[in-house]
C-alpha cells in the first residue's frame, strides 16, 4: 500500500510486458523465473493473474532471499513451476500470520484458487490501519494550510495536492461506504481550494510579459552563431541546438522535453565556459547561458503549473467516476475532519 510519508518500493520491469484484453492472451512472455504456471502452459489463455504470481515470487524472495524454486537448468525450474506439488513456505526467518496467509494465496498454481485483485488490496498485509494512513494525509493537508496562512502558496498546493491524491488512492480501495463518502467530502472541498490556489499562482505568471510570448532565439547580439564559429566547434554547436529544440518544445507546450532540452544545452555550455580561456568568448558564453537560464526557468514554471492541472484533473476525474449514495454517510464518522 502506497503511502506519502513512507519509502516506496517499486519493481517493474516493462521489456516484454503486453495488456491483456477480456480474450486473454496465450503468447510467452516474461522472465522464466517469474512466469505463472498458466502462461508456461500455452493451451488455454490466461489473464492478469499472473501479475499476482509474479508478486508472490517476489515477495517470496525479498522475504527469504532466494526464489521458491531450486532448480539447475530452465527445464527444471520449469517442470517446479507446473508441478502440482505445493509451494513450502519456510518457518525461519517467522513471518507474520498475514504475510504468510498473503504469500500462499499469491502462489496458487490455479488461476481460480489464486486471491483476486480486489483481495490482494484489501489484504491486511498490504492494507493495514486506514484511519492511521488517513490521519497521515491529514497531517499533510494541515500543513497545507499552515503554508497557505504565512503565504508560502507553491508548497500550499503542493502539500493539498499530496494530500488529495492519498484520499484518492485511499478511497479507492476501501469498501467502508461511511469512510469513502468521508473522503469524497475532503476531495471535493480540498480540490475547490487548490484550484483557488493554483489560479492564484499563475496571475503573476500570465500578467508577466515574458512568460506570455512564444520563445524565440536570442537576439542577434546573443546568438552565438553571429560571433562564434560553431562549424568548428561541434560540441558547442550541438549544445546550442539543443537549447533551439528547448524553445521548439516550449512553443508546443511539451514543457518536460523542453526542460530536458535547456538542461542537456546549458550543461555543456557551462562546461565549456569553465574551461575557456578566451575572455570574449567567455563572455559571449555568459550572456547565451544566461538568455537559456531564464527560458529554462520560465519552462519549469509551466510544467510546474501543467503538473498541476493534470494532478488537478485525475483527483476530480477519480472522485466523479464512483459516487456512493449520500444515505450511507454519517458526519458522526471519526475518520471524517473537513480542512
Amino acid at each position: 500500500m502506497k503511502s506519502l510519508e513512507r519509502p516506496i518500493l517499486k519493481v517493474a520491469d516493462f521489456g516484454v510486458a503486453q495488456h491483456i484484453g477480456k480474450e486473454g492472451s496465450k503468447s510467452v512472455r516474461g522472465t522464466p523465473m517469474y512466469m505463472a504456471p498458466e502462461i508456461i502452459n500455452t493451451n488455454n489463455p490466461y489473464d492478469n493473474r499472473v501479475d499476482l504470481w509474479s508478486i508472490g515470487v517476489i515477495l517470496y524472495e525479498c522475504l527469504f532471499g532466494r526464489p521458491p524454486f531450486v532448480f539447475s537448468t530452465t527445464d527444471e525450474l520449469i517442470d517446479q513451476i507446473i508441478s502440482n506439488l505445493p509451494i513450502e513456505i519456510p518457518n525461519d526467518p517467522p513471518i507474520s500470520a498475514d504475510c504468510r496467509n498473503l504469500l500462499e494465496r499469491l502462489l496458487q498454481r490455479d488461476p481460480n484458487q489464486r486471491i483476486s485483485f480486489e483481495e490482494f488490496f484489501q489484504h491486511p498485509f498490504i492494507f493495514d490501519q486506514i484511519n492511521v494512513q488517513i490521519q497521515e494525509a491529514d497531517d499533510i493537508m494541515q500543513q497545507a494550510i499552515n503554508y497557505e496562512e504565512i503565504g508560502d502558496l507553491k508548497s500550499a498546493l503542493d502539500h493539498r495536492l499530496r494530500a488529495l491524491e492519498e484520499y484518492a488512492s485511499l478511497r479507492r480501495i476501501d469498501n467502508d461506504p461511511e469512510r469513502r463518502q468521508c473522503l469524497r467530502m475532503k476531495i471535493n472541498q480540498g480540490t475547490v481550494i487548490a484550484e483557488n490556489l493554483r489560479k492564484r499562482l499563475r496571475e503573476p505568471l500570465e500578467s508577466s510579459p515574458t512568460t506570455t510570448t512564444m520563445i524565440s532565439p536570442p537576439s542577434p547580439n546573443l546568438s552565438p552563431s553571429n560571433e562564434l564559429d560553431l562549424n568548428s566547434d561541434k560540441e558547442l554547436s550541438e549544445a546550442y541546438q539543443h537549447c533551439l529544440n528547448g524553445n521548439q518544445y516550449m512553443n508546443s507546450f511539451v514543457y518536460a522535453k523542453a526542460c530536458e532540452e535547456y538542461e542537456i544545452g546549458l550543461s555543456t555550455m557551462l562546461r565549456i565556459a569553465k574551461n575557456e580561456t578566451d575572455r570574449d568568448k567567455i563572455k559571449i558564453l555568459h550572456n547565451v547561458i544566461s538568455h537559456y537560464l531564464t527560458k529554462g526557468e520560465i519552462c519549469k514554471t509551466r510544467l510546474e503549473t501543467q503538473r498541476w492541472e493534470q494532478t488537478l484533473e485525475k483527483i476530480k476525474k477519480d472522485s466523479s467516476a464512483d459516487q456512493p449514495s449520500r444515505k450511507s454517510f454519517s458526519m458522526s464518522h471519526p475518520s471524517c475532519r473537513l480542512q
